[in-house]
């Protein structure tokens, strides 16, 4: 089975674009016309599958709505295959209609189904994968999905309410920024000019400001270029491995955000350790699944190094020692389930006390960043408001004495 693209027009005369599994160029056509479409353009995909490093990435949130849509069916016990086709014809996006269509011309051609996804044009994170490979190895493919589509769901409401935190801010600073630029750009000349004219010195504030205005105005283009080299930094990190673990290294380092990476692996890790213990799946097999699963270089030795400590004969709970990024409370958990022959369970609970302990963290956060924000802004305007204002009250007192 191939994946093929079309163009084609509704019997009113409306374009429409979409993806098709078909044997050849022939059975494509002939189920876009069972659609009630007039096919226009037809052209097959499955020989340019693209590879990660040139897929059409896929955003968060088509990535949680089509993972949602997946734990659905198949919690409704439909096949994978079944599955990814209803996706496809009910997606409402193209992006989740190709990637569906694309997988499931992986799966007709006998490859599973985290292959299939991860060759896919979605260009899925190595973590999605690997926990579907974990479902498929357990059987609990449908509790995988469910899972994610949690995880992906609740990463997005933390996300939307940090942004939210702030955009109040945001839009306060570009007012600020905008007025201020209006009062250094007309009031401070005139006030340049006036103490030039006198001899007097302007305050130190004042010639500091001003002295940043020139700065930014003699070298714009070059703040400019620096800017877009930043973001293409930024998003170079997110695809090119050697970017992405230098930059992991250095999130590691800062306080908050390095926290934040810390818990978020160690709640990954956890869930996914449960999910295949609960499975009655080897615990190396476990760990290695779990180790799959983490985004981190440094975080994927040490679990890696624990999945080989657990083969030479080290029970779990000390296994787990050498993992830097588990809190102890989520090891002791574990060593009480290995005690208690309560295994599943303890893992289980790990794993949500883990993913508590996140998102409680980033709602914290939410709730801190819009104050702080405002502080910065205040100070920002302050700052400006001041050297514009201090030579002002020098000038009156010059003129009263």
């Amino acid at each position: 089975m191939k994946t093929f693209a079309y163009t084609a027009f509704t019997p009113d005369g409306k374009r429409r674009r979409g993806v098709v599994v078909a044997e050849d160029e022939a059975d494509a056509s002939a189920k876009v016309s069972a659609q009630g479409l007039l096919p226009s353009e037809i052209s097959s995909q499955t020989a340019a599958r693209p590879t990660r490093a040139r897929a059409r990435f896929i955003d968060h949130d088509m990535l949680s709505v089509f993972t949602r849509q997946m734990a659905v069916l198949l919690s409704a016990g439909m096949a994978a295959d079944a599955a990814l086709e209803a996706v496809q014809t009910a997606a409402g996006a193209s992006r989740i209609e190709r990637l569906a269509a694309e997988a499931r011309a992986g799966l007709m051609e006998g490859e599973p189904l985290s292959q299939a996804l991860e060759r896919a044009g979605g260009a899925l994170p190595a973590w999605f994968t690997a926990a579907i490979r974990a479902g498929e190895h357990s059987g609990d493919l449908d509790a995988v999905f469910l899972t994610l589509a949690d995880h992906l769901e609740s990463t997005a409401s933390d996300r939307a309410a940090i942004t939210s935190a702030l955009i109040y801010p945001a839009f306060v600073a570009g007012v600020a920024v905008i007025v201020c630029a209006v009062l250094m750009v007309t009031v401070a000349p005139e006030i340049v000019a006036m103490f030039a004219a006198t001899g007097q010195e302007l305050p130190p504030l004042t010639l500091a400001v001003l002295g940043m205005v020139d700065f930014i105005q003699d070298y714009w283009p070059w703040l400019a270029a620096l800017l877009a080299g930043l973001v293409a930094l930024g998003v170079a990190s997110n695809r090119v491995t050697a970017l992405k673990n230098r930059r992991d290294r250095l999130v590691l380092r800062l306080p908050l955000a390095g926290r934040f990476l810390r818990m978020a692996e160690a709640a990954a890790y956890l869930r996914t350790l449960a999910l295949v213990i609960n499975s009655r799946l080897p615990l190396t097999e476990a760990l290695r699944f779990a180790a799959d699963v983490l985004g981190t270089e440094g975080f994927t030795l040490e679990a890696r190094a624990a999945g080989e400590a657990l083969r030479r004969g080290e029970n779990l709970s000390s296994a787990l020692s050498r993992l830097s990024f588990l809190h102890p409370v989520a090891r002791q958990l574990i060593q009480a389930g290995e005690a208690s022959a309560r295994l599943g369970p303890m893992s289980d609970r790990a794993a949500v006390l883990a993913e508590s302990w996140l998102r409680t963290e980033r709602k914290r956060v939410a709730v801190v960043l819009e104050p702080a924000a405002m502080v910065v802004v205040g100070a920002m305007v302050l700052v400006i408001v001041l050297a514009v204002l201090l030579p002002i009250f020098d000038m009156q007192a010059m003129v009263g004495s």
